[in-house]
Parts: structure tokens; sequence; C-alpha cells
């Protein structure tokens, strides 16, 4: 529709065709629900080439006619920073001597008593701020008229404590200091627009369980802190749960992943996908997107994935499809040539079992069983008598719909040779080790068309990934890693609670966050439900060389 058009014109950064479209979907349907979106739209458009008056009109114009929370809330952000940062008093006043309406009248006065204020010039904004008489209907307004008339009086105003539990020192420091800088980036953000401020206070736990204990005892004795940032791990996470859910403190993880921990407190978050999320949603998309219905599965002798391909597995069964063979390896193994062996076996032998149900769907397994042996018996006599040698490479697999490994980052390059190697002709799948797009370029050659789980995904090429990246450079003198970008998004995320007139507590902080709608950050899209974890995962495929998101 005309609406997705300009949309997809600002995205494509053709602003004038945005607006003219934009301005066609007006005169024909100026009483549109859509109206308030078409306005924001063009604010949008108008910001972009460098006309903060005509933005602030056009926001300004959402704000008033929108039913939309979320969108009334995002038309008063931006407008209020676009005055706040960007505008100087005297293009807001000229505005105002030329608008009649009583809304924006109000909206641009406050904007003015607040410029009044932050210049220093507190009788000129206490004289501005009488002449409204009344306080401004609105709510996000009125909101703003409250804290403004506070600021007037001289009341002092608190700030949101949280405490960032991380191992700032020890064998994770330098992730540790990667989630700091980005949490702190959001935060800078944050405080520059609110007078209400956030403070993020460090506690070291040295990647100790003991020490995070402690440092849990410490953060619970201070009453100023809302709710804690950490740990990393899945083990101590687990561990401070148990005391945070006896402190009544609401505990935020940015990474474990273990859903146990969700168990042990009632106020723990878990803002990376679960084990169990990624795995059952991959094996949803194997099944109902991709079709596959026969599947085996090489994996990793360890608790972790041995757990993620048993939950993959009963997720496979759930949709009517099966494991049909499965191997494992000791981590650390270089070769998985045995391994691929045997399944090579059992996709032969079920291939020659297909064949035969084919002609006669009523065989026993015991009589293709005697079948196969007889089969292979006279085979090898043949070749015997040939002397004729057959690689097993030769011989192609097409059994499988599908096989699933689950693998360490460092064995992509192995595994992907191997795999190649043992000529396996399915539809391979993966999990979020196989996100590392250097590792697969090396391999592109063997793996192409791989599908893999993951908990985000990055176009470097987005507009809002490159402002991340250039502020984090600007402030830090650094380009910024993975972790860093998680860290920007969860607090992206955890942010929304925040505003000047908030009402939150230890006792209503968790409801707050679960209480959040869907947020889409550079690379994580969070998604809480009941059980207090992220249920958005990224389904992504490898195929030739590119990195391409399918769910």
């Amino acid at each position: 529709n005309m609406l997705m058009l300009a949309k997809t014109h600002y995205k494509m950064r053709h602003y004038d065709a945005s607006l003219e479209l934009c301005s066609r979907f007006l005169n024909n349907f100026p009483q549109s629900r859509y109206a308030a979106e078409v306005y924001f739209l063009m604010g949008n458009n108008f910001y972009r080439m460098n006309k903060p008056q005509l933005a602030l009109e056009n926001w300004l114009k959402a704000l008033e006619k929108s039913n939309d929370t979320a969108l009334k809330q995002k038309s008063w952000e931006l407008l209020h920073a676009l005055v706040r940062y960007k505008m100087n008093r005297f293009a807001v006043e000229e505005m105002l001597n030329k608008n009649a309406s009583g809304f924006t009248r109000n909206a641009l006065t406050l904007l003015i008593v607040e410029k009044l204020l932050d210049d220093g010039k507190k009788e000129k904004a206490r004289a501005r701020f009488a002449a409204m008489r009344t306080p401004p209907g609105e709510t996000l307004l009125s909101r703003f008229y409250d804290r403004l008339q506070n600021r007037i009086a001289g009341k002092k105003t608190n700030v949101w404590q949280v405490a960032l539990l991380l191992p700032l020192s020890g064998e994770n420091a330098k992730i540790a200091e990667e989630i700091e800088k980005g949490a702190r980036l959001v935060v800078n953000d944050y405080n520059a627009t609110h007078d209400k401020k956030i403070v993020l206070k460090n506690y070291d736990y040295k990647g100790r369980l003991v020490t995070a204990l402690e440092q849990i005892r410490a953060i619970a004795d201070d009453p100023n802190t809302l709710f804690i940032f950490g740990p990393l791990e899945n083990d101590i996470s687990a561990a401070c749960a148990a005391v945070t859910s006896y402190e009544g403190l609401t505990m935020i993880s940015p990474t474990a992943t273990e859903p146990a921990i969700n168990r042990l407190s009632a106020q723990s978050i878990l803002l990376s996908p679960t084990l169990e999320t990624r795995s059952r949603k991959l094996a949803a998309f194997a099944v109902d997107s991709l079709k596959l219905k026969r599947l085996a599965a090489l994996t990793p002798l360890d608790d972790y994935f041995m757990r993620m391909e048993d939950i993959f597995k009963k997720s496979l069964m759930a949709h009517g499809a099966v494991m049909a063979a499965e191997e494992w390896y000791v981590p650390g193994d270089q070769s998985f040539k045995k391994q691929f062996r045997i399944l090579k076996r059992i996709g032969l032998k079920m291939s020659f079992a297909d064949s035969l149900r084919a002609l006669d769907s009523t065989l026993s397994d015991r009589a293709v069983d005697s079948l196969y042996r007889a089969y292979r018996k006279e085979r090898l006599e043949m070749l015997k008598e040939t002397k004729t040698k057959i690689d097993s490479v030769d011989l192609e697999v097409t059994a499988f719909d599908g096989m699933f490994l689950p693998i360490y980052k460092e064995d992509i390059g192995l595994m992907s040779a191997q795999f190649a190697f043992a000529n396996f002709k399915t539809q391979i799948l993966g999990n979020a080790d196989w996100y590392d797009v250097r590792a697969l370029k090396k391999s592109r050659t063997y793996i192409n068309g791989l599908v893999f789980v993951s908990d985000g995904y990055l176009n470097e090429e987005d507009w809002n990934f490159r402002r991340f990246r250039n502020s984090y450079r600007d402030q830090y003198k650094k380009t910024p890693g993975l972790y860093a970008l998680i860290a920007y998004d969860s607090f992206g995320f955890l942010t929304r609670i925040f505003s000047d007139e908030a009402d939150l507590s230890r006792r209503n902080v968790t409801d707050a966050l679960t209480g959040l709608p869907v947020y889409q950050g550079v690379y994580r899209r969070f998604q809480l439900d009941g059980s207090r974890s992220n249920r958005a995962v990224n389904i992504l495929k490898y195929v030739y060389g590119q990195l391409i998101p399918l769910h």
C-alpha cells in the first residue's frame, strides 16, 4: 500500500519520494487511522533532510493525533531530543508565534521553558510557565509539565541505580569490559534526555562463584539498587539466582541460557534464548518449513550438547519427524571419520530398505535385514572376483533429509571439510557456534546451504549498527565486539521501563520487564514471556557466501 511504499522509500533514503507519497496519503485519506503514523514518517524524512522545524512540526502532529501509546512515546522522545539538543530557543519561538493550535502551542511553550531552564534563565522560565495557567491534557505533556514544575520549584530528582555484576577481572575480563561499555553507551544516551538519571554501579566478581555471592549480599544491602545486570556464566547465575530470590532482587543475565536459573528464582530474567528454546525452534523450522522427515546427528560428548541434541530429537518427534541415526565424538577430536563411516553405513542400509519397501510395503524389518545381508555378501564376492576396489567416499548417501551438527566454534573448519568428504547429500543444521562469518567463508565450498539457529543476526550495512559502531568508537577509541553489541541491545530493551515519572521498585521491576512489548535491537530481538526468558531466536542460512535470515 501507499504507506508501506513510503516507508520503503525512506529506508532507501529516497526522502523526497517518501514525502510525496505521505502527502498523497493525507490528501486522499485525511481521517485514516494511519494518519499519525504518516506524520511520524514525514518527521523522520524531514529530520534526515536536515529540516528540524518541519520534523518537529510533523512529530507534534503524530503525538497529537495518535492513539497508539508506543507511537506517541517515540514521537515525544524524538521531538524532545531534537528541541533540547539540536535547535536553538529562537527557532522554537518562531514556530510558536506562527502556530495557533492549542496542543502545539502548549507543547512548544513547555519545550521553550525547558530550554530557558537549561540556559540558567529560571525567572524567564517561571514567567512563561505561569502564563500557561492550566496543564496540558495529553498524558506525556502533562508529565513533562509536572517535571518542569518541580524543576522551577527547586525539587531534586532521584536516580535509578543498577548494579553491574560482571567479571571485570579474571579470564572473562575482556568480555565484561565490552558489556560494561555497551551498557554505558545506552545509559549515557538515556541520561542526556531525562532528568532522572540511570546510574550504573560496578561489582566485580572476578569470575569466582564465592565472590559473586559476596557481591550479591553487598548489592542487597544497598536499598538504592533497583536490579542486577549479570552474571554471565550459567553456573554462577544459577547460584546467584537462589540468593537474589531470598533478597527480593531482580537478576538479569545477558548471556546465561540455563532454564533452571529461572526455576530457582521468580525474579530472574534471561535475555539470551535458552537451550530449550533454540533447540525446539530449530527442530520446528526443520520440519515445518524445510519439510525434513528423517534426520541424523553427530554431537560432542558434552552435557550441554547432548541435552541440546536430546531436546532437538524430542521436538522432531513432536512435529512428526524422526532422528534415525545418532553418533557422538569426544570434544577435542580432530577426526570424525569413524562416526561419519557409521552414519554412512546406516544411511546406505536405509536407502536399500526404502527401495525394497517401494516394491513391497509389507516387508518386516527382519526380512529387510536378511535381504540386506544377502545383498552385501553378493556385492562383496563380486568385487573380490573382479578385483575391484571401491572407496567408500565415492558412495553418495541420500537417506537422510537433514543432519544436525551441533559443534564448538573452533571445529567449524574440521567438521565442514570432513562432512563434505563423507559425501552426504543432505541439509546441514547447526547450533549458534556456526555463527562465525570468517570461518564460514573459509569453508563455504563445503557447507553451502547450512541452516543454523542463533540468538541474533547482524546486518553490518544497517544504519542502526553503523550508528552504534561510530558512537562506540568515538567514546572508547576502539571497535566494539559482539558482547558490546549484546549489552547495547539489552540496555536498549531494559531502559524501556524507565522514565522520569515511572513508579519502579524492587517489588515490581520484574513485572515491568516481562510486560514490555517485543523489542528489536541491532543484533538481538527480545520477547519475554511468562517463563521470564527470551523466546526470540533467528534461523539463519549460509548460502553462496552470504548469511540470510530466514525466521
